[in-house]
């Protein structure tokens, strides 16, 4: 009979201690809810804002590009993003109506490793003739193409002509990816 006390307890030794470690393990590397939140939303990707955020009558679908396929988007341009630590990138075209009739912008966002590699490429991209837009801090436009910074992303809007109309609908599309207007 004391044998067999002595083995149950030899035996339940090893789980008590298992569990008091997993106890006192877990007590102590409970994760901060903002940070895990913070990370999922970084993890998540680029985003584009949705047509109604932007003032638009429709948006395209959203096509989506990485590392391996940013080439098929952007032939002969890939290097220079792959080299400032290019990610992910979306992109669609919103059509505005407009009196004179329908506009079309393309937006894009590029997602890099870190807040360098986006400012780079807008720095790279941005057009000579282009003023800093009010109110949107890292962001340019001339008018045609509107560049944008906001930590690691980049934003890029393209007007397929150019005009009043098509310059505030670039700038619309600034303001709602900046506000946080996603999809």
């Amino acid at each position: 009979m004391v044998r067999t006390w002595a083995r149950n307890i030899a035996l339940l030794l090893p789980l008590v201690a298992i569990v008091a470690w997993v106890t006192w393990r877990g007590g102590r590397t409970r994760e901060d809810p903002a940070a895990v939140l913070a990370a999922l939303k970084a993890a998540q990707g680029p985003v584009l804002p949705a047509a109604a955020a932007v003032g638009a009558a429709s948006a395209a679908e959203i096509a989506g590009y990485d590392r391996e396929t940013l080439y098929e988007f952007i032939d002969g341009a890939a290097d220079g993003y792959l080299a400032r630590g290019f990610q992910r990138c979306v992109a669609t075209t919103f059509a505005f109506a407009t009196p004179a009739g329908e506009i079309e912008v393309a937006a894009e966002v590029y997602r890099f490793g870190d807040a360098a590699g986006a400012l780079g490429q807008l720095e790279a991209e941005r057009p000579a003739a282009a003023g800093a837009l009010a109110g949107l801090p890292a962001a340019w436009s001339d008018g045609n193409v509107l560049v944008a910074a906001r930590g690691p992303d980049y934003l890029k809007v393209t007007a397929f002509a150019p005009g009043a109309e098509a310059a505030r609908a670039l700038e619309s599309v600034a303001r709602a990816w900046s506000n946080g207007g996603n999809q």
